[in-house]
């Protein structure tokens, strides 16, 4: 259930090395939202963060740690998402074992983690990373309590739960050198967002999707899911015949906007449809943009043509909704291509997300 003005505080932490371990730690003790908390309590949110980070560090490095606070007076729950693009896992059941520890730890591992949090799930594809969701409340000494200004919308555990599981992984083939990164935010004031985004492997390189369904919250939310895992279904490189079924898809409901894009590493290019305001930027010697017709998906699809251009190793690309400045994307994009994938998306929705709108980008880098 969605309870509206509930005090939520958030960050991210970039984990690759020993260093950004200690400082997540140390980060973590002293944030806001613990003020108040006993040291038992501190003990245990920072000990599942050291597992963790120490997992992604040992095995899938780069990766990041995610912090959520949810804040009423006198009890906070932390919400912790770990995410890498490492090899995944090959044996979950087995490393859920007491006895199975990363080494330089405090030795519980994920098990620990797990016998630790209140809500605990994993999501591991091999070539493709891992995924961490966990989730404890704890009380805090009123008195002491600082509680945050932000403002957000909490979402039950099973509807977070729900959301997790159809999150997307920043994604690494094994086979093709391909990057992606892509990050979403709700409308100011909103738990979910209308925007989201997609990318489905497949035989010879990558589907790629973004979605911005009409209007804002649970609402367009669910309309930008029920088309995903539509997609999903049906994923090919024919991107008319997708475009076509999804809109059959959409019948009746509020519609979307909606940007596919296939990337294909055998011909190195890349096709591109869109219908509404989505938009698609390939940063190669050209700075190609793709252009979607006027439309909305459900109710009103246009005829369109699907439009390429080359796309080689050393090429990024990235596709956005219009939360986002497409004029600012050109010039902060060109500044961040030398980072990773998931930091340049996240770096221009926090930098350049609008205010008044959802917004979402999804970035995607042919390494050499």
């Amino acid at each position: 259930m969605l309870q509206d003005n509930v005090c939520s505080t958030n960050c991210r932490l970039f984990i690759n090395e020993q260093i950004d371990l200690n400082i997540a730690i140390t980060h973590t003790l002293n944030w806001q939202p613990l003020i108040g908390a006993n040291a038992v309590d501190k003990s245990l949110i920072a000990t599942i963060i050291s597992e963790l980070a120490s997992n992604i560090i040992k095995y899938a490095s780069p990766g990041y740690i995610e912090l959520r606070s949810y804040e009423w007076p006198g009890t906070v729950e932390i919400e912790v998402l770990a995410t890498d693009t490492g090899p995944g896992i090959d044996n979950v059941e087995q490393a859920m074992q007491e006895n199975f520890s990363s080494s330089g730890t405090l030795g519980l591992g994920l098990s620990g983690v797990k016998r630790i949090a209140d809500t605990f799930e994993i999501h591991s594809n091999l070539g493709h990373g891992t995924c961490v969701f966990a989730r404890k409340n704890i009380k805090v000494d009123i008195k002491l309590q600082v509680l945050s200004s932000t403002k957000a919308f909490y979402s039950s555990t099973s509807e977070r739960l729900l959301e997790f599981r159809n999150a997307t992984l920043s994604k690494a083939s094994p086979l093709i050198n391909f990057e992606i990164g892509n990050r979403t935010r709700a409308y100011p004031g909103y738990r979910v967002s209308g925007d989201q985004v997609l990318a489905i492997p497949l035989e010879q390189g990558y589907l790629l999707s973004i979605v911005d369904a009409t209007g804002h919250g649970p609402e367009a939310h669910k309309m930008a899911l029920l088309l995903l895992n539509g997609l999903k279904k049906i994923a090919s490189s024919n991107l008319s015949s997708l475009m076509t079924k999804l809109d059959q898809l959409a019948k009746g409901t509020i519609g979307a906007a909606m940007g596919l894009a296939f990337f294909d590493a055998t011909k190195q290019i890349v096709t591109y449809a869109g219908i509404g305001n989505t938009n698609l930027i390939v940063f190669n010697d050209k700075k190609w943009r793709g252009v979607s017709r006027d439309g909305i998906l459900g109710q009103r699809l246009p005829s369109y043509n699907e439009q390429s251009t080359h796309f080689n190793p050393g090429d990024m690309a990235i596709m956005f909704t219009d939360g986002l400045s497409e004029s600012l994307i050109k010039k902060e994009a060109l500044k961040l291509r030398f980072l990773d994938a998931n930091t340049i998306a996240h770096r221009l929705v926090d930098l350049l997300g609008k205010t008044h709108d959802d917004a979402s980008c999804i970035v995607i880098k042919w390494n050499r």
